[in-house]
């Protein structure tokens, strides 16, 4: 990735990142610390190492779930994958839960084995990662927004950790579960275009 905005001579990105692509962000700031403009962090969790440890309890059976993507009938798998999606609902209406549904099966309709497997392997990559510390984002302070879903899959112990590394982060809690990103699009939006207006 540093390569690639330096390829296009990106400096100081801004980053949006929405649930692993907030860890993503994270892991690239502690490896270029002066090279970030500023963090828009949405429905995520820090990089910490009590948030690594929780993460790596709840997917202690990633690397067998990996084997099995690699082996298995994908064709098949991508109902339970849509199921597990769908469980990440909180309180939504029927509509948004139509439309949550109508959504997951257009983006695995052309969705490849291969590709699944690279992005959770990217995932388990996370898991291995050096914990990041507040120093890792003193130079960000005033340019952070953190959105966080009340009925977030992070829960609340991991969003008060990713505050705590934050240095005066701007904080908008925001209804709903993991999916809200989605389903409130509009709402994030303004949120962020708000945010960058500011910075």
């Amino acid at each position: 990735m540093h390569g690639f905005f330096e390829k296009l001579g990106i400096k100081e990105p801004v980053f949006i990142g929405a649930s692993d692509g907030g860890m993503v962000a994270q892991i690239y700031t502690q490896a270029y610390p002066k090279e970030v403009g500023g963090f828009i962090l949405i429905s995520t969790g820090g990089m910490d190492a009590e948030t690594i440890k929780s993460l790596r309890k709840k997917y202690f059976l990633a690397p067998l779930m990996l084997f099995y993507m690699k082996h298995c009938n994908y064709e098949k798998l991508k109902l339970k994958l849509i199921k597990v999606g769908m469980g990440h609902s909180r309180n939504e209406s029927k509509e948004e839960l139509a439309y949550a549904k109508d959504m997951f099966e257009t983006i695995f309709k052309d969705y490849t084995k291969e590709k699944d497997v690279h992005i959770s392997g990217l995932l388990a990559d996370l898991m291995k990662q050096t914990p990041v510390t507040e120093t890792d984002f003193r130079m960000l302070k005033g340019k952070i927004l953190l959105i966080l879903p009340d009925q977030d899959f992070f829960s609340g112990k991991m969003q008060k950790d990713l505050i705590q590394l934050m240095h005066d982060p701007v904080i908008q809690y925001v209804s709903g579960g993991h999916l809200s990103t989605i389903l409130k699009a509009d709402d994030y939006v303004k949120v962020i275009r708000d945010f960058l207006g500011n910075i």
